[in-house]
């Protein structure tokens, strides 16, 4: 990794954990060589069990799904427009990357990283219980041990702060 020219890899979604870990890396690791990619996993709205369980749905319910579907999108759209709003703030040079959430948002970013050879990926820590974290898993798990790169985490905010 070249000290003067890095990639980093941001991920972000609408949550407190994703803002946290933006002005984490503001605050502590941001250069001004540096390239921020913001990236967003899109999560597509889960199909209604109607049109799962109906051989002809009918056009309403498939409307239906089709304008949560792009509403979907454009707020995914906006996230990012924020974030690349903040960036112009701060004075980053940023890229967006919006992708579909085929497997699971960790893998597809771990797909991201490889394609875009990131040097250091940041992600925020919801702060999942023990329970969740053991039978649900998480992204940040999962980006840790599959990314093949350094791994920044940023917790939750200490509830003694």
């Amino acid at each position: 990794m070249s000290s003067s020219n890095r990639t980093i890899l941001l991920a972000v979604d609408q949550s407190k954990a994703a803002l946290r870990a933006f002005n984490w890396y503001v605050e502590n690791l941001h250069k001004r060589e540096d390239t921020l990619i913001l990236a967003h996993i899109h999560r597509m709205p889960d199909l209604p069990n109607k049109i799962m369980l109906t051989e002809m749905p009918s056009v309403g319910l498939l409307e239906n799904y089709k304008i949560k579907t792009i509403s979907s999108y454009e707020q995914s759209k906006e996230l990012l427009t924020s974030y690349e709003n903040l960036c112009k703030e701060h004075q980053i040079t940023s890229k967006v990357i919006l992708a579909e959430n085929q497997d699971s948002p960790g893998h597809k970013i771990c797909e991201l990283v490889k394609a875009n050879e990131v040097d250091i990926l940041i992600t925020g820590q919801r702060g999942l219980s023990k329970f969740d974290r053991i039978f649900l898993g998480s992204t940040s798990d999962y980006i840790i041990h599959h990314a093949q790169i350094p791994v920044i985490v940023v917790p939750p905010e200490s509830k003694n702060h």
